[in-house]
């Protein structure tokens, strides 16, 4: 049961934490968050990897779709009638938001083990 709750409040760290850094920082602020994240909370490294890579897509996808809904989507229109992305916009931004993620988490995981060592 606390494995569970440890989850969860890391979980919550990272959204919480990722709205604060991205609505102040410009687009790093997600990096930052999920390295301090994987200093923070150290795992195995393979839990690390993954939870940066779904978090970071999922989180990233989510924030880049409110921002074309505010813009009424017009940017994602014109890629794609345009025929300029064989891909979906969001798709190809959600990959790049968890390799964002994958590479903070690796990051801080890191960072974690070197000073732990010291």
């Amino acid at each position: 049961m606390k494995k569970n709750r440890n989850i969860l409040i890391m979980v919550f760290f990272y959204i919480i934490g990722s709205a604060i850094a991205v609505s102040y920082l410009p687009w790093w602020g997600l990096g930052v968050i999920f390295a301090l994240g994987g200093f923070l909370f150290v795992k195995p490294l393979w839990q690390e990897l993954l939870l940066g890579l779904l978090l970071g897509a999922a989180l990233w996808a989510g924030i880049s779709f409110i921002m074309s809904a505010q813009n009424h989507h017009i940017l994602y229109h014109r890629f794609v009638e345009g025929k300029i992305l064989t891909l979906n916009p969001f798709l190809l931004t959600a990959i790049l938001g968890g390799l964002h993620g994958l590479l903070g988490s690796l990051f801080g995981h890191m960072l974690g083990i070197y000073l732990k060592r010291s």
